[in-house]
């Protein structure tokens, strides 16, 4: 028996892949089919167009396209060709966009057409690509594919920071990989697995439904345009398409599943891998209770961005949907990606509440350009070998070595899945002509859900009034950040109450709202 050599980047392994599953179905999209074969000549041909444009193994190159068959194609062409792809995603405004390609040092912007082509600035180029590029194929074979050094990023990721400027998470091929060795055998995926690809290439978890998706051969459903954000035409696309498993954020995943309840819809999943967010057990009841059959493997996942995608993982029981404890189970390290919870003091002891930390082989390099920050977050501990990542967030250990997640240790919150630096709104706001001071708190809406609540202290005689405030926050907001850090509400103040070390206290704002 002939063993396949171990990849050693997402193209080998995606290479791999066509030859192992070369005639089974790859990718379903609108209008489009693609067996394992197919797309990976489809990446060699546009890998070969983005060669001739000059990409070169170690560049950055921006992938400014919708959510599609493109994003998933170009980023895989951009690693064929040796570079890093850098999502930048559609909806976010051109300011954000343009900051990230500066930061990143771009000189090449891939767009779909829905880019601006002076948008990130003259001295980066753009390269239109389009549906034609998922019908071609490379000519006379594939090219070799570039030798890529070890620790060779495979995309850099923005993520919200606290000082008002989103830092780049640089993860390498090695990260993934090493990720997918771990996880893999834990998520028992067989050798029929339909899985919606959803999440947008802007947002980590799209790693792991492309690349474990490629690496078992499943068929991998494209979720585009209003299906992204409506959950009737998600419902829709699951009846249609018949999925075994479904990657999902606990708060959409809430409104699928009454969606689901309402209109006495038949959903065999398998399995429902949560992520980014507490669970919802009340959702996973109602889901249960919706359906003819058994429930689904309910997991829930852990992890981190600088960490690459997951980390740990937990099956959730039938007990602990009836018990609904708040201290989320997250599951245990995987076998080289081990997860600790310490304090001042050194490891925590089962019941003992602590930061988690993050070491071994999916541990990323650091942010980019950002080597204070790198050094604050990503270091050494005197009884572990090797690099550990603070995240940040509050666990504990339970007696049988598995962990509970309890919060975030700083003002870090999420939203719809994304990481917020409640920092980076206050820094936004504070740059409103009509705004003198702002603060922004998270808290839960009536039906459980994250919203925020901007406190603002208005400019004397230059405020909007207060019927437009809301609005006209927004609008201001919505050039410099994504929707998803839009305040929901706003609350004029003529003063923020300031804690001892006269800092905001944004538990006094949040007691104000009765949260």
């Amino acid at each position: 028996m002939t063993t396949q050599p171990r990849p050693h980047s997402l193209g080998d392994l995606l290479r791999a892949s066509a030859h192992r599953y070369a005639d089974r179905t790859a990718l379903v999209g609108p209008d489009l089919r693609l067996t394992y074969r197919d797309l990976d000549g489809c990446v060699d041909a546009l890998a070969g167009r983005f060669r001739e444009a000059g990409v070169r193994p170690g560049d950055r190159v921006g992938l400014h396209v919708a959510r599609g068959p493109l994003a998933l194609v170009g980023s895989a062409a951009l690693m064929r060709a040796g570079a890093a792809y850098v999502p930048l995603d559609i909806a976010q405004p051109a300011t954000r966009l343009r900051y990230i390609a500066q930061d990143a040092g771009l000189r090449l912007v891939v767009c779909d057409g829905a880019a601006d082509p002076e948008g990130f600035g003259p001295e980066v180029s753009r390269l239109a690509v389009d549906g034609d590029d998922l019908r071609r194929r490379a000519e006379g074979g594939p090219d070799e594919d570039p030798d890529l050094p070890p620790g060779s990023a495979a995309y850099v990721m923005y993520t919200s920071g606290s000082t008002g400027r989103p830092k780049g998470v640089a993860v390498t091929h090695a990260n993934v990989l090493a990720m997918l060795a771990d996880a893999l055998p834990l998520f028992g995926l067989g050798a029929d697995e339909v899985w919606p690809l959803q999440h947008g290439h802007g947002f980590d978890i799209s790693v792991w439904e492309m690349w474990a998706g490629v690496a078992v051969g499943a068929t991998l459903v494209v979720v585009a345009g209003a299906a992204t954000e409506d959950v009737e035409q998600l419902a829709e696309l699951l009846l249609r398409h018949r999925p075994t498993r479904l990657h999902i954020v606990p708060s959409v995943f809430r409104h699928l599943a009454d969606v689901v309840a309402e209109d006495e819809l038949v959903v065999p999943l398998r399995n429902v891998t949560f992520c980014g967010e507490a669970v919802n057990y009340q959702a996973m009841a109602t889901w249960a209770a919706s359906q003819p059959g058994p429930a689904p493997q309910w997991l829930n996942s852990y992890g981190i961005t600088e960490t690459t995608v997951y980390n740990t993982l937990a099956e959730l029981t039938a007990e602990d949907v009836a018990r609904a404890d708040p201290a989320t189970p997250i599951g245990v390290g995987f076998r080289t990606s081990p997860v600790e919870v310490r304090t001042a003091a050194g490891p925590a002891v089962p019941g003992e509440v602590g930061e988690i930390y993050i070491g071994g082989r999916q541990v990323s390099p650091g942010y980019l350009g950002r080597p204070e920050l790198t050094a604050e977050r990503f270091v050494a501990l005197p009884d572990r070998p090797g690099t550990w990542y603070r995240t940040g967030d509050l666990g504990r250990l339970g007696p049988d070595g598995g962990l509970r997640y309890l919060g975030r240790m700083d003002e870090q919150v999420k939203i719809r899945g994304f990481r917020v630096e409640l920092g980076e709104i206050d820094f936004a706001m504070r740059g409103i002509g009509w705004v003198r001071d702002a603060a922004c708190v998270v808290h839960a809406s009536a039906l459980g859900e994250p919203m925020l609540t901007a406190f603002v202290v208005p400019a004397t005689g230059a405020a909007p009034p207060p019927e437009r405030m809301l609005a006209g926050l927004r609008a201001e907001l919505s050039a410099r950040l994504p929707v998803h850090m839009l305040p929901n509400r706003v609350v004029a103040v003529p003063v923020l109450p300031l804690n001892a070390n006269g800092k905001t206290n944004r538990r006094a704002l949040a007691a104000d709202l009765g949260g």
